[in-house]
């Protein structure tokens, strides 16, 4: 865990073991969003039958807190490592706009689903992000891919049917059913849960995609503008989705939050650990870490969710989540974990060619001598 790995552009020694815990900690923080939203929302927190004690809507609220979190968090950060100048100085473009503004709805759909149908189905619907940034990029960016790259994309892409019950094994065999279950008795809206699933992967695709521009951006300085309009992208959500309270029939849209001091407390643990620490940490790894490994640890977030919907919630893990869940993680870490083999590869390349280079010219001074 020592080993280290030199950033020659920044003259930064990337320090691999301390970004690879920090980098687990980040996707641990990101996996326990379902416990605290539960756990800040709802009447009983182990049984979803009782209701939430709040709106529907409540989820996109709770994604505005963390977001405002987020944005607190890197104003500290940005003050704190003197980069004010450097936050003014950068020209605020559409792609970050969009980014942040994306990852906010995405972040809004993505806690209102946990709280409307299954842990599994929620985080293997957001997984689907992958896929619609690479298509993205492949349609407006002309981005190349390669056969290895289709393969994974048709895997994850596979998993997520898996692991929504979509495709897999039966009682009769195996089927492929796109009809989604509307309803259950713990939960009642689980249709349109999985309907905000899907809109979460869409937008957390799109937020790569736009995110994709402008690297050259300070991470401190983007981060600020990012989580600005990240909490506009929560809040458009918040308010479209408690507006249709307003709607006959459709009362239970309609905020009315009377959280209780245990939900309050869920509430900040959701805000403080899935906000300034995960994302905290989260900017450690991206220091010490190679984008390969950085993406494929990452992928650290669905086996934690599955876990707690598993262990604390209680809900059924089926072979068909299992084989959706490996999928969707094999998909996605196979062309980083290549790309870190070949970084690997390349890095020893040139220490070798670098000793025996040194070892030629000290050769040549002694043959002078």
């Amino acid at each position: 865990m020592a080993q280290e790995n030199t950033n020659a552009t920044e003259g930064y020694q990337m320090r691999l073991g301390w970004g690879t815990i920090a980098m687990l900690i980040s996707a641990t923080g990101m996996g326990l969003v379902p416990l605290f939203s539960r756990w800040a929302t709802r009447t009983d927190m182990f049984d979803g039958t009782m209701g939430l004690n709040a709106g529907d809507s409540v989820g996109a609220l709770m994604a505005c807190g963390r977001m405002g979190m987020g944005v607190l968090f890197f104003i500290i950060l940005m003050v704190a490592t003197h980069k004010v100048k450097t936050f003014k100085e950068l020209k605020l473009t559409p792609a970050i706009a969009l980014g942040g503004l994306m990852i906010g709805m995405s972040l809004a759909c993505y806690v209102t689903s946990t709280l409307l149908t299954t842990v599994a189905n929620a985080v293997l619907f957001i997984y689907i992000g992958p896929v619609v940034c690479v298509l993205a990029a492949r349609i407006f960016r002309k981005e190349p891919m390669s056969a290895l790259q289709w393969i994974c994309l048709l895997a994850v892409f596979i998993g997520m049917l898996f692991g929504n019950n979509l495709m897999g094994f039966g009682e009769n065999g195996f089927f492929i059913d796109f009809n989604l279950v509307p309803s259950t008795p713990e939960f009642p809206q689980k249709g349109v849960g999985d309907a905000f699933g899907l809109a979460s992967g869409v937008f957390y695709g799109l937020s790569m995609f736009f995110n994709g521009y402008r690297k050259d951006a300070d991470t401190t300085a983007r981060g600020v503008w990012n989580f600005i309009f990240a909490v506009l992208g929560a809040g458009i959500i918040t308010i479209i989705l408690n507006s249709l309270g307003s709607q006959p029939g459709m009362g239970n849209w309609a905020l009315n939050v009377h959280f209780t001091t245990f939900n309050w407390i869920g509430a900040v643990l959701l805000w403080i650990i899935c906000g300034p620490i995960a994302l905290g940490f989260l900017l450690v790894a991206g220091r010490n870490l190679p984008a390969a490994d950085y993406g494929t640890i990452a992928y650290w977030e669905v086996p934690v969710a599955i876990f707690v919907g598993l262990v604390v919630f209680g809900e059924a893990l089926t072979v068909n989540t299992i084989i959706g869940g490996l999928l969707i993680i094999a998909g996605g870490a196979i062309p980083s974990v290549k790309g870190m083999v070949a970084g690997r590869k390349a890095k020893q390349q040139e220490e070798i060619a670098e000793n025996l280079s040194a070892r030629i010219a000290e050769q040549e001074d002694i043959e002078g001598l």
